[in-house]
């Protein structure tokens, strides 16, 4: 097998929390654990077979790549398209470059927004294939179905169909190349396209195939069955009551086959009523609304008061639990509601996969779901009150081909995966986390705001964020949560149900929502998520994933949890040992350069980091072990993507490969980690490839790293990461301690680290002294008092839960400075007047990426704030606040007494932040201390009151 541990110099950089990083050298690949031959590829279905072939939804092990382009923030702030500064790659004499990529793939979902939805602006939209142009004509006509199938609803959908925005969901499969141009900024945008490793049976998408059998499919949503006929079917009937904490099972098989539809008539439901007489306002609150968004069309109704029969539907919606067992492995455990589409209550849902009729209180679901020898479903009743007369009715295909196909992992179990949180600030709402093998193909989400004022659907502002087999950068940024679920505009048609995507319930305060509450899914069939090791898939709650809210969650997928792709080796550019071993060799490869960024789109604290690379004008060539019973590489490339567009013509051992062309770009989030596949044709039954790179089109090819992941046959992952060494603490003179050390060795792309640390020396690692989980070699451990001694230990534990050893103990000793983030003093603060955290807006970035946020409407009023010291003595006090043109006059009060002169906060037109204010002397206590924040008036100029407190520093004396 081939050497994967020889030559790698770690890169030396500022630790990243919450990051992955795959520039470790990973493990010597596993012997195969199976004697079949290595297989070639497999795309899947694709063009209309997807829509066609549901009976082969439960395919894994592809070699798809799900990615896109959007309009996105590159600074990590807000501006996913207000001005369309992020929205073209290029510009041309045709107009704007929205999409492009060099190699096989397809197009599988575009969506635009702007001006409230209508998108006539934009002009037209021009989309080449292969060299031909298939699309070539306005925007607006082409989402209003003027082009008549195949781009006809719900294929196609306006504004007025998809609620704010509009968008194209015919399939586009290409050979060699596509690219997307619109004649003007179409300001926000997605374009979701996959990737294949090679072009072989995929023929270009022909506008000339009108698709009628698939449309008619697709209309029918929400009442049939979409799948084709399954062989031997039988269904399974029940009529059943169910006590409060019991369960009863709907049906079972002890032979192998597929369930493929459940029906569920519960006559307890009930509709939720609409108070026609009166309708949510036509603008929110202006305070904290991006006027940019102000772009209300049609209010929904207001929800009416809940009655006893509502709230009981609604209780049994969300606590009554459906359960599905596979071959002894419980893969379903969700609540009802969201499994078929609804979470908030009976609404109407037709979707192609699921749907509620409330007539007839039915709920109807058709996925495929195969198992090779057993299956169970169950319905637990979770509510206080006995569930009567429930009718159910499971259909099943007795079939012995799939315990082949399960067995040999070219199709997976149908899993359900449900979360339910309070979000917490800074992080994600995960749809998704796990390892394995497998493909995600739909979305359900339920999302209860807490925003009690101003604009109670921030939470909307959150974009979802796809990391696929251990990427540092985001295969897919969205710019959205309505954009997500393709509507725009917080909605502004009101709810809706389509068959691939949908906002089927919206409850404002009155009903049984206490502010405000959305329903969303989003079937992902074209679209689909594969992925091969493991996946990391999520969306914020607001625009810094600063809006409270109680997020729920149902994610449909399929899985095994043995992966099938693993890393093989790895080459760090610019250090001269690994790039000997590596036979790396340039005419002209660039000097070594080393710059400081970050990677775009994590949650988390995103620290900097430092990288050194080249950037080659000539051609590169080196060499990656791989293993040899691969059945295809995935090459990967740690690169500076400040200069957008880098292209390289790709040989793999003298052999022709394609184009690796990426016309990314970002100056700001400098890091980008992308890759590139090879398909089994070039790599099959070899330990070991030869890369070359010729820089094309003119310009240079940057890279720090490159790492080698072989596609293989399907394999548990058994083995433990290596030790942590080289760990490394400092404390500079802040009291927060940054770690370092070099990454740990794995046949994973990238395992995790745990932190341990205490402030008694030769501890012992436990649950209590765990601090913190990086998904990069490094932490920062904040929010120390100072001049306190802290002691470390750290190990590296894989996606499948295998812990290395513990390394070294390391200490270090905080500095003078203690800076105390406002936002961190949220959760004991007490106001009288809203107050909330916000992220990173407005063109501005806070300390800790927040402040302390406070929006009366009046003089007088006041924030109260508590915070701790452990260390008594005379400290020096600064701080800082933010100005804008709504911010008021307000003093701040330490334990009674006034800190420095009043502030006046007012400033327009942008927002800023203030440099650091002197606040003088004090001598401090240990223990706690009183901070007040008080609104003692406005400047004239002013239109409100509000307050930001960004940070109070502290700087111990000797």
């Amino acid at each position: 097998m081939p050497n994967s541990t020889r030559g790698l110099r770690r890169l030396t950089y500022v630790l990243v929390l919450m990051l992955v990083i795959g520039t470790a050298t990973p493990a010597a690949a596993t012997p195969p654990t199976t004697t079949k031959a290595a297989e070639a590829t497999r795309h899947g279905t694709v063009g209309w077979d997807t829509f066609r072939r549901l009976d082969r939804l439960a395919e894994i092990g592809r070699d798809a790549k799900a990615l896109q382009f959007s309009s996105f923030d590159r600074g990590d702030g807000n501006n996913d398209g207000f001005e369309g500064t992020y929205s073209c790659l290029a510009e041309s004499d045709a107009g704007c470059v929205i999409a492009d990529h060099t190699g096989a793939g397809e197009i599988t979902s575009i969506w635009f927004t702007r001006d409230g939805g209508d998108v006539s602006k934009t002009g037209k939209i021009t989309i080449e294939l292969d060299g031909k142009t298939v699309v070539d004509a306005p925007l607006q006509d082409l989402v209003d179905g003027k082009l008549g199938a195949p781009f006809t609803y719900p294929l196609v959908a306006n504004a007025d169909q998809s609620s704010g925005g509009v968008y194209v969901k015919v399939p586009m499969p290409y050979r060699s190349r596509m690219k997307i141009t619109t004649q003007h900024n179409p300001y926000f945008h997605h374009v979701n396209y996959r990737t294949f490793a090679d072009p072989e049976g995929i023929a270009t998408f022909d506008p000339a195939d009108q698709a009628l059998d698939v449309i008619e499919t697709l209309r029918a949503a929400g009442t049939a069955d979409p799948k084709p006929e399954q062989p031997n079917p039988r269904t399974v009937d029940q009529i059943t009551k169910i006590a409060p904490g019991a369960s009863a099972v709907l049906a079972e098989s002890g032979t192998a086959g597929a369930l493929t539809g459940i029906k569920i008539k519960l006559p307890q439901l009930a509709v939720t009523p609409v108070d026609r007489t009166r309708t949510a306002p036509k603008k929110p609150s202006p305070s904290g609304l991006d006027p940019r968004k102000a772009r209300w069309i049609r209010p929904d109704l207001r929800t009416a008061a809940a009655t006893e029969e509502t709230r009981l539907s609604d209780e049994i919606l969300a606590k009554t639990r459906l359960k599905i067992t596979f071959d002894g492995d419980e893969t379903v455990d969700v609540p009802l509601g969201e499994f078929f589409g609804s979470g908030l209550g009976l609404y109407p849902v037709k979707s192609l996969m699921f749907g509620m009729d409330v007539k007839t209180r039915t709920l109807t679901a058709w996925w495929l779901m195969p198992y090779a020898g057993s299956a169970r479903v169950e319905l637990y009743n979770g509510t206080g009150t006995e569930l009567r007369g429930a009718t159910s009715s499971v259909a099943i295909s007795d079939n012995p081909s799939w315990a082949e196909q399960l067995a040999d992992g070219t199709v997976g179990h149908f899993r359900a995966t449900a979360n339910r949180e309070h979000t917490a600030f800074g992080l994600d709402h995960l749809f998704l986390e796990t390892s394995g093998t497998g493909r995600v193909v739909g979305v359900a989400q339920t999302v209860e705001g807490l925003i009690p004022t101003g604009n109670q659907r921030n939470y909307l502002e959150g974009d979802e964020r796809l990391f696929v087999d251990g990427s540092a950068s985001p295969d897919q940024h969205g710019t959205g949560t309505e954009d997500f679920y393709e509507g725009g505009w917080y909605f502004n048609r009101g709810t809706f149900s389509a068959p691939l995507t949908g906002n089927p319930s919206h409850e404002l305060a009155g009903g049984g929502c206490e502010f405000d509450c959305t329903g969303l899914y989003r079937l992902l069939l074209a679209d689909g998520i594969d992925f091969e090791s493991k996946i990391r898939f999520g969306i914020e709650h607001g625009p810094g994933n600063d809006a409270d809210a109680i997020e729920g969650s149902t994610t449909f997928w399929y899985g095994s949890p043995d992966r099938t792709l693993e890393w093989t080796d790895s080459l760090d550019i610019g250090d001269s040992t690994s790039e000997s071993e590596h036979g790396y060799s340039a005419p002209a490869p660039g000097e070594v350069i080393t710059a400081t960024s970050r990677y775009e789109g994590i949650d988390g604290p995103a620290e900097p980091i430092t990288l050194d690379g080249r950037a080659a004008a000539d051609q590169v060539s080196f060499t990656l072990a791989v293993a040899e019973d691969n059945r295809g590489v995935l090459l990967r490339r740690l690169s500076d993507q400040a200069v957008p567009y880098q292209a390289a013509k790709v040989t793999v051992d003298g052999k022709d490969a394609g184009v690796w062309r990426q016309p990314l770009g970002n100056e700001t989030r400098r890091w980008l980690d992308d890759g590139y596949p090879l398909p089994a044709a070039l790599t099959a039954g070899k330990k070991a490839i030869t890369v070359t790179l010729d820089p094309a089109d003119g310009g240079k090819w940057h890279a720090a790293a490159y790492q080698a992941l072989s596609r293989r046959p399907a394999a548990p992952d058994t083995e433990d990461p290596g030790a942590v060494a080289g760990l490394a603490a400092d404390a500079g003179e802040s009291t927060a301690i940054t770690l370092s050390w070099t990454a740990a060795t794995d046949d994973d792309y990238a395992p995790r680290y745990e932190v341990h640390a205490s402030t008694t020396a030769g501890f012992t690692p436990s649950d209590d002294t765990l601090v913190g989980v990086s998904r990069g070699p490094g932490y920062v451990h904040a929010e120390l008092d100072v001049r306190q001694t802290w002691h470390y230990r750290v190990r590296a534990v894989d996606a499948a839960g295998h812990a290395g050893p513990y390394s070294d103990e390391v200490s270090a000793t905080t500095g003078d400075t203690l800076r105390i983030e406002a936002e961190s003093l949220f959760a004991d603060a007490t106001a009288t007047a809203p107050l909330q955290v916000q992220g990173n807006c407005c063109g501005v970035a806070w300390s800790g990426g927040a402040q302390l946020w406070f929006t009366p409407t009046s003089a007088d009023q006041t924030v109260t704030l508590t915070f701790e010291l452990a260390t008594a003595g005379s400290y020096t006090l600064t701080g800082a606040q933010t100005l804008a043109g709504d911010y008021g006059i307000n003093e701040l009060i330490l334990d009674g007494e006034r800190l420095g002169e009043p502030f006046d906060a007012y400033n327009s037109p942008e927002v800023k932040i203030s440099d650091p204010i002197a606040y003088g002397s004090r001598e401090l206590a240990a223990g706690k201390h009183t901070l007040v924040l008080h609104v003692t008036g406005k400047n004239p100029d002013s239109t409100s009151y509000m307050a930001g407190l960004d940070y109070l520093q502290l700087e111990l004396a000797d």
